[in-house]
């Protein structure tokens, strides 16, 4: 199956917050899916961190490219 995230549940996702439900963790952590992250989350990430309202430990050019790697979402 091919699963495309909205931006908040991929932040939720990155930072393992509770608020995923164990069904939909359980459907995003399986091989046999592909996890998409859309074009205009990145975009939205983005801004938000520009105007301060999504802190990051990082600029976004860095730390999402990296999430996505380490959590498996294309």
């Amino acid at each position: 199956m091919k699963i495309l995230l909205d931006t908040h549940v991929f932040l939720w996702y990155i930072s393992g917050d509770k608020r995923i439900p164990a069904l939909m963790l359980q459907e995003l952590r399986s091989p046999q899916n592909i996890v998409y992250l859309s074009v205009a989350s990145l975009w939205e990430i983005i801004i938000k961190y520009q105007l301060r309202k999504l802190p990051l430990p990082q600029s976004p050019e860095l730390f999402v490219p990296i999430q996505r790697q380490k959590h498996g979402v294309l």
